[in-house]
């Protein structure tokens, strides 16, 4: 057994331990009355809505391009959100594998 592994294990293990408490957090968000309100309906359908709408108003240029930035807001959040639900869900896997080798290592250590 190396001291080092172990060690490595345990640093693999808070940090998917944070990533799972983002995730968790998320999840303690999304399920809130005010989320729902401000982020679902108020900014993932009314402004999304709105700012399809403004695409086909006679713009200039530079406003047309400020609309399409804040279209592509909308779908980057809603994307930033889904990959930190990804990636919690990544690091329980990956938490069980690391505590099951970190425990086999120790194990192999307290038997020499």
């Amino acid at each position: 057994m190396s001291q080092n592994e172990v060690e490595e294990l345990e640093i693999e293990i808070e940090v998917a331990n944070k990533i799972r408490a983002m995730r968790d957090n998320c999840v303690t968000m999304m399920d809130s009355p005010a989320y729902k309100d401000i982020i679902e309906e108020g900014y993932f359908k009314e402004e999304a809505a709105r700012l399809v709408m403004a695409k086909s108003a006679p713009l200039k240029p530079e406003q047309m391009q400020l609309i399409d930035n804040m279209i592509l807001g909308v779908g980057a959040l809603q994307n930033f959100l889904n990959s930190i639900m990804r990636r919690g869900n990544d690091m329980d896997r990956a938490v069980h594998e690391a505590e099951a080798t970190r425990e086999d290592l120790l194990q192999e250590g307290a038997n020499l």
